[in-house]
């Protein structure tokens, strides 16, 4: 620890266990130097959490390739660290041991008070393979709708996508509202992963255009389903999209 006030002394026995003491001048406050400490250990432990749990990924889940297995690492690293209960039941966990003594054998800390983790690593585990192939599959179907939109021939130029009365409507180029809705088993099989708006991705599927304006200085940001539609929108017809900033049909609407 980079703290002059505070020593800390690892060493190992003959049965290969990691003993930790700490050693503080006595004037320092005894709360004061627990929650230095306990900050730092808690760091490596949940470091070993994420280790874990890459190794329940690696060792039962071999089929996935190495982009597969990075990706779903990437979301069990992130999944831990932004686990703030996780990471307090360790904090309080390792301070009640610190309480109570200033020499503590880590692996039976690990192996005993910490036992949970290796389930613990088995459920993170599971639910970030669960949200990569849920991601996968809609990537995948998103890929295969923009494929089938690039074959279809554009019957209109230009439309625009705007936000009226909190909800995203598409009109032409002469700002006259589409309504008809076609090629619902296209953008229905999307209905399971995000929520978003499906009458105007089925009309603009409809119209394959070659140009799509989104008006984004009228859309709520705030607003999920106005969001998720329009990721999909730039999605299905990227390469298509044309982003305006504000002009005089978002000031008439």
């Amino acid at each position: 620890m980079d703290e002059s006030d505070i020593n800390i002394e690892i060493s190992s026995t003959d049965e290969g266990n990691i003993l930790i003491r700490y050693f503080t001048d006595e004037k320092i406050n005894k709360r004061e130097y627990i929650e230095k400490i306990t900050a730092r250990v808690t760091k490596l432990l949940v470091e070993y959490t994420k280790l874990e749990s890459i190794n329940c990924l690696k060792e039962n889940y071999f089929y996935f390739d190495e982009d597969e297995v990075g990706a779903i690492i990437e979301d069990i690293e992130d999944e831990i660290d932004n686990d703030v209960k996780i990471q307090l039941i360790i904090k309080n966990k390792f301070k009640e041991i610190l309480e109570r003594s200033n020499s503590i054998n880590l692996n039976g800390f690990v192996n005993f008070r910490l036992k949970f983790i290796k389930l613990y690593a088995v459920q993170v585990v599971e639910r970030c393979i669960d949200s990569y192939l849920m991601k996968k599959e809609y990537m995948d179907f998103i890929s295969i709708i923009k494929l089938i939109s690039e074959a279809e021939e554009g019957e209109y130029d230009v439309v625009n996508v705007i936000c009226n009365n909190k909800k995203l409507q598409v009109y032409d180029k002469n700002m006259k509202k589409l309504t008809y809705i076609s090629n619902v088993e296209f953008s229905g099989e999307l209905a399971n992963k995000t929520a978003y708006d499906e009458s105007v991705i089925n009309i603009l599927l409809s119209v394959s255009p070659r140009k799509i304006i989104l008006h984004e200085s009228k859309m709520d940001k705030k607003n999920k389903e106005v969001q998720n539609t329009v990721e999909i929108i730039k999605k299905i017809f990227e390469g298509k999209i044309e982003i305006c900033s504000g002009c005089r049909y978002c000031d008439l609407l």
